[in-house]
């Protein structure tokens, strides 16, 4: 298996849903996409809108759980899709990379915990 690969998504394809068990992650070439979880009622809460240059699905790969979240794409998505192999040569080779990856996790937490509180008013 290839440890990157290239795919697209059209608008409304769901990339991935929450609890599916896998083990790579994305990084947007171009579009936009939305993460989110849904609620006890189904009701659906938004967690992120990401766009080009953006990552998601790490997450999964860092814990090596079930996807905590789903995501789908809101316009025509490509995308760039990285193995967990992949993943852990780009930590190795590129630490400004990694560095850049942990400053978007705690920047997408804090705006996770924004859009819980305003989801619960």
């Amino acid at each position: 298996m290839s440890s990157l690969t290239k795919q697209t998504f059209n608008a409304g394809d769901f990339i991935f849903f929450e609890g599916d068990i896998e083990t790579h992650f994305y990084i947007i070439e171009s579009g936009e996409v939305s993460i989110f979880v849904k609620d006890q009622k189904g009701q659906r809460i938004e967690l992120a809108r990401l766009n080009d240059g953006e990552t998601f699905g790490e997450f999964a790969l860092i814990s090596t759980g079930a996807r905590a979240a789903s995501a789908q794409a809101m316009t025509p998505v490509k995308v760039m899709k990285i193995s967990s192999e992949g993943y852990e040569l780009m930590l190795n080779d590129l630490p400004l990379w990694a560095s850049s990856m942990l400053k978007s996790f705690s920047s997408r937490l804090k705006q996770m915990n924004i859009n819980l509180k305003d989801s619960i008013k």
